[in-house]
């Protein structure tokens, strides 16, 4: 069964999802443009420019080719299994055969083109975590959580071992948020959640800094574990759960942080904890990066004028740090107008999930990718401005980087397709639907 659409129609195309997007990537384009130019106003290094032109281009033509696209065949086996396995075997192929490039093994490089399947895994966990609670009316919400779990434990794994410690968070992070929607009874799960998360951050935070201060956290979550217990009877056993997960995770974490945590991970969390004391080395980045966006005030430097990473004191200013080069020559008012660009793109997206919440895997997709973006742009910027410990995760559409670049296009194409997909009636077609 063909997964485009066998009747012929005209190409629809939201414009308050692709105008956004094509106005960050000018902006990104133009940043890059700006951070190669030397004191002479000439092109220090055209290729990267012309890479990124050449991504942007190719991501445009997959979000197009996703638009036409029968989304709901996605959520089949016949289709998410060889994704899965696709994704698996790229990430394998990365840590045996992967070139070692700064001390990881983190792309493989096809055609002279360096790409990074811990993108393309992203997408991967968002749409089999989507996939597998479509299965809701058939089976049960816990049973569908872990298996969702079990999905993406290896991904996570071998996105670790590359090292990269930041990504495979992020990994656990988009498949929780996407599983937390597929369950029932919210109010209950974000009690849940907070027991858990203050309970085990409590716990980690008073080992890494030895201040038993942060232990009032967990006390936190012990008061609001007991006051949860008795607010209603069919709570209790998800309680006890909670808080046993949450003393388990912490007690993991402690010995994840002495035995498991590379020194670089550590330094990073040191750095952001106190990075007064951190500043003269692994601080440095943040620090240049914090002086940069503070150099461009309220207007800016100018196009080309920028001074921190011309002369080299912006580490990674093309890829890592590129809101700080941003903000250095466009200034506070130039920053807003990217941050609504952003905002007014996660929002839409959100919306689509909203506007299609009775077909669980539309929404619960377009929760995915809002919440991709949305997390990546937090940790970016976070990053940028000294808020979160330093992490290595691009700015979506404006940092240099195919694998990025299109594969946020392919997000975007796949709401898009949310969109036109529902124009029409849904059929499972000949595949075997187990939904």
């Amino acid at each position: 069964m063909p997964l485009l659409k066998k009747k012929k129609r005209k190409l629809f195309v939201d414009w308050k999802i692709l105008l956004p997007s094509l106005l960050i990537s000018f902006i990104g384009i133009t940043t890059l443009i700006s951070t190669e130019l030397s004191i002479t106003k000439e092109i220090v290094d055209i290729s990267i420019i012309q890479k990124q032109i050449i991504f942007f281009v190719v991501g445009i033509v997959v979000y197009i080719l996703l638009s036409v696209l029968k989304l709901s065949y996605l959520k089949h086996w016949q289709i998410i299994l060889p994704i899965y396995v696709l994704t698996i075997a790229l990430l394998v192929v990365t840590l045996i055969w992967g070139p070692v490039i700064n001390s990881v093994k983190r792309w493989i490089i096809v055609g002279g083109v360096q790409i990074q399947p811990a993108e393309i895994a992203k997408v991967t966990v968002i749409l089999t975590t989507a996939a597998i609670f479509s299965m809701k009316e058939k089976y049960n919400q816990w049973i569908l959580l872990l298996a969702s779990l079990i999905f993406t434990i290896p991904i996570f794994i071998l996105i670790y071992l590359q090292p990269s410690g930041s990504m495979s968070l992020l990994i656990l992070m988009m498949w929780f948020t996407v599983a937390f929607t597929g369950l029932g009874n919210q109010l209950r799960n974000f009690l849940l959640l907070f027991i858990i998360a203050s309970i085990a951050s409590g716990m980690f935070l008073s080992s890494v800094t030895g201040n038993t201060l942060w232990l009032l956290v967990s006390f936190l979550g012990l008061i609001i574990s007991i006051l949860s217990f008795y607010a209603r009877e069919s709570w209790k056993v998800f309680v006890i759960i909670s808080f046993i997960l949450g003393c388990t995770l912490g007690l993991i974490s402690n010995y994840a942080w002495d035995n498991i945590l590379h020194d670089y991970q550590k330094d990073r969390i040191e750095a952001f904890i106190s990075p007064e004391e951190t500043q003269e080395d692994i601080g440095f980045n943040v620090a240049q990066s914090r002086i940069a966006i503070g150099s461009g005030q309220i207007f800016g430097k100018g196009f080309g004028n920028g001074t921190q990473s011309k002369r080299n004191f912006l580490p990674e200013h093309q890829t890592d740090f590129i809101f700080a080069s941003f903000a250095e020559e466009f200034g506070l008012v130039g920053a807003l107008v990217l941050l609504v660009l952003y905002g007014f793109l996660i929002v839409e997206i959100f919306l689509v999930s909203m506007k299609y919440f009775d077909n669980t895997f539309f929404s619960m997709l377009a929760v995915g990718v809002g919440f991709k973006i949305l997390l990546e742009l937090f940790i970016n910027i976070g990053t940028n401005t000294g808020t979160i410990p330093a992490t290595g995760i691009p700015l979506p559409l404006m940092s240099a980087g195919g694998s990025i670049t299109v594969m946020t296009f392919f997000c975007l194409g796949l709401i898009q397709a949310i969109k036109n997909s529902s124009k029409e009636k849904i059929t499972t077609g000949s595949f075997v639907d187990f939904s």
